[in-house]
């Protein structure tokens, strides 16, 4: 099995349930077009404006038309991102026959050259560059081409692609159409055998690849999700990290790691401290039984030391000059090939059987992942004290002298440095944090930690909760629309707001019995879960019945 063939089986193959709704819309808005696509090359003399083509297999309208090739949200093939098509846009372009028959030309043959030309009428017509509704607007008229219409996204993933030789040289054109189709080619011929292949699985896929390999910490290697309570932030930091350990493990299956060695949950409380994360006195029993207070190791340095072990390794080569002066970040593994049998220990072994001596070392040494749920609930300058330095300024030249730096031995210190026990946030070591943003204790991330951290926000998927519904109890599939609808009510309540919204794991793995009527399940949540939650969210306001009442009302009981 290759290694494209192995992360499509961990990114799509494993993880359909989570993507199918996206698939079906997907596949539905491109069966339209193309059946759009055929009845105007059965009738040459029609155009867009013409009523006779639109039908149930198509779309309803022109109307339908441009409100799916052009929603200012998802479309089946991607999101708008930050791209608006607004209602003057509409009202310039609607009626116009140069930009119809643009749409027309590309909606027939979705070719680079009426590609080219719809971009320019749209610059044309509205005075603006939009490649992002553009280039969607082609991917919902041909499959050849992949749903990541961000030119920036679709270029980062293809320069990975390109750097861990998992498709050949490019040398066309460098321009989104032209890569795009090369790069689909390139995959399906990779996956065409694959189980679970089919070609918008294909275009998907490389969405996927985006989000959790080409960027999956974008330039921070901390990175903390927040979002409404029961979205499922843990499960996804949990998941994204499993994810990339079990890719990296694809890649050296003689490795003898396995997750659980390779990352930590620690959950932040108020009374968590440095002595807990980092490290600090604690009473240890000595060989009398007598207890002595000794320096002990948090899980954090813990997990740094594990991390680290390979940069502590190659230091000495590098402060000697064996290395020319190079960076961590640049060394290869054919960097270190001359000093192999000085680098000991079995975590050494399967660097050295890397196949590919070119590989950067930071691509085959493994990740490291420590998650903090509730991050925000600990007093964050106190518990990360000096580490907010090491956290920016990451490896042996960012190492500094800890508080209790002069109690470190050789047990507990993580490196010696100028006859000193130092310490450093290694470079393969990802910080993720998760925070329900309802929780007002997000005051205590003041600027300067902030700033160390990504942050992705994790929105409540109806899509998600429908799928899980279907596949689980399809009767009580209706709790998604009534999801939908309380939340879109939170979210217009001033007082309220969309941090307040209801997270879509309080209606999943409901333990009521399958022969629960709907109704009855809809009722019981409410009572079991929402009602609480919801009179705790508007206590005090001095508006308690009338907000649960339409509260109530929009979630059906």
């Amino acid at each position: 099995m290759s290694q494209l063939t192995n992360i499509y089986t961990y990114l799509i193959s494993n993880r359909r349930h989570q993507r199918q709704q996206w698939r079906n819309e997907y596949e539905d808005i491109v069966e339209r077009i193309a059946a759009l696509r055929t009845v105007l090359q059965n009738n040459p003399l029609y155009d867009l404006k013409s009523p006779e083509i639109y039908n149930v297999n198509t779309f309803e309208n022109k109307e339908v038309l441009f409100s799916r090739m052009f929603a200012n949200t998802g479309n089946g093939v991607s999101s708008n991102g930050q791209s608006i098509f607004s209602g003057n846009n509409k009202k310039t372009v609607i009626n116009d026959s140069d930009f119809l028959l643009g749409l027309k030309n590309l909606i027939i043959n979705p070719n680079i050259k009426h590609h080219d030309d719809f971009k320019n009428i749209w610059f044309q017509k509205l005075n603006q560059n939009n490649p992002v509704l553009t280039n969607r607007a082609t991917a919902a008229c041909t499959l050849e081409v992949s749903s990541t219409v961000d030119a920036g996204k679709f270029n980062q993933v293809f320069d990975w692609l390109s750097r861990k030789n998992l498709i050949p040289t490019y040398t066309g054109n460098n321009n989104w159409y032209e890569k795009n189709k090369f790069v689909v080619s390139e995959l399906r011929k990779a996956l065409i055998n694959e189980k679970h292949y089919d070609e918008y699985w294909c275009s998907i896929f490389y969405w996927e690849m985006y989000e959790n390999l080409a960027n999956p910490f974008s330039l921070k290697k901390q990175l903390v999700k927040y979002g409404a309570p029961g979205t499922g932030k843990t499960y996804k930091a949990k998941e994204v990290s499993n994810l990339q350990f079990n890719i990296w493990k694809a890649e050296h299956p003689k490795s003898t790691l396995t997750y659980n060695d390779v990352h930590k949950v620690v959950q932040f409380h108020p009374s968590y401290s440095y002595e807990d994360f980092m490290e600090g006195l604690r009473p240890v029993l000595d060989t009398s039984n007598q207890a002595q207070l000794q320096l002990v190791n948090g899980i954090f340095k813990t997990m740094c030391i594990k991390a680290g072990k390979w940069e502590v390794d190659v230091v000495p080569f590098m402060n000697d000059g064996k290395l020319n002066s190079k960076k961590w970040e640049y060394l290869t593994v054919k960097d270190l090939s001359p000093f192999k049998d000085e680098l000991k220990g079995d975590h050494w072994d399967f660097v050295f059987d890397n196949g590919n001596t070119n590989t950067k070392l930071t691509e085959v040494i493994p990740p490291y992942f420590i998650i903090i749920d509730e991050i925000n609930r600990a007093e964050l300058s106190r518990v990360f004290g000096e580490l907010m330095y090491c956290l920016e300024y990451r490896g042996v030249n960012g190492a500094i002298e800890t508080q209790y730096n002069q109690l470190n031995t050789e047990d507990t210190g993580m490196i010696e440095l100028g006859g000193n026990y130092k310490f450093f946030v290694p470079h393969n070591l990802y910080v993720i944090g998760t925070m329900n943003t309802v929780d007002r204790s997000v005051e205590s991330f003041d600027f300067a930690l902030r700033r160390r951290f990504r942050w992705e926000e994790v929105k409540p998927s109806i899509g998600l909760l429908k799928q899980h519904l279907q596949s689980n109890n399809p009767t009580w599939i209706g709790l998604s629309e009534n999801l939908r609808n309380l939340n879109k009510k939170i979210k217009e309540e001033p007082l309220l707001g969309k941090d307040f919204c209801i997270g879509h794991a309080y209606l999943m793995d409901l333990g009521y019995g399958s022969n629960t009527t709907y109704s009855e399940v809809r009722n019981l949540v409410w009572e079991d879960s929402i009602l609480p939650l919801l009179e705790e969210y508007v206590r005090g306001t001095g508006r308690e019945r009338e907000i649960v009442e339409t509260f109530a009302k929009s979630f059906g009981v």
